[in-house]
């Protein structure tokens, strides 16, 4: 039996005066947000437009806005690291989600059989690299003398990479540098089979 058949919720009243003082007291005493909501009937939308004071609109009764409790807007995103351990991490998660799209992509019927291909290429060395980048173990990365797989010239804290970073970005490279040329190729093979 379908809940909605049998429980609707029933629209919030229209906002009285009232309800939006008691609303603004209770948000001036503490209680939680979802707590004055449920209380008050209203919606978040709502609630905020009553601490602003302007809950009835531009053209209706004003109140005196109230600071809010914790400012969500406009707080910067913490820098991210710059150890190598870190940017590997990064480049995987990012392999990943490029992955999961292209597998979407894939599975959308009524594609263009040129899309397809591209998208079959891309994978086959999303793959690749992925591969690649799993292959560099954390432990490369960790300060000590006796970590395996540690460059002598990596030192924490300095700009340099391993080794292996420069060679899996030259391998990138390669790749993205194959991927433009076949995007030129078939580029100018439609403009000649245009013509």
């Amino acid at each position: 039996m379908p809940l909605l058949e049998n429980i609707r919720p029933e629209p919030n009243p229209p906002l009285t005066i009232e309800r939006v003082e008691t609303a603004r007291a209770m948000y001036v005493e503490g209680f939680t947000v979802a707590r004055i909501c449920s209380h008050g009937l209203m919606s978040l939308g709502t609630l905020y437009a009553c601490l602003d004071g302007t809950p009835f609109g531009p053209d209706g009764p004003r109140f005196e806005p109230i600071p809010r409790r914790r400012n969500v807007l406009g707080q910067r995103t913490r820098p991210l690291r710059a150890d190598p351990a870190s940017l590997r991490n990064r480049l995987i998660r990012t392999a990943e989600r490029q992955v999961r799209e292209i597998e979407l992509r894939l599975s959308l019927p009524d594609r263009p059989a040129p899309e397809r291909e591209r998208d079959i290429r891309m994978l086959g060395m999303t793959v690749k690299s992925l591969r690649e980048l799993s292959r560099l173990e954390a432990a490369a990365f960790a300060p000590g003398e006796d970590a395996p797989g540690r460059t002598p010239d990596f030192v924490p804290g300095r700009d340099t990479f391993p080794q292996e970073f420069a060679e899996l970005r030259r391998k990138l490279l390669e790749k993205l540098d194959a991927v433009m040329a076949e995007r030129e190729a078939e580029e100018t093979g439609r403009g000649e089979s245009q013509a």
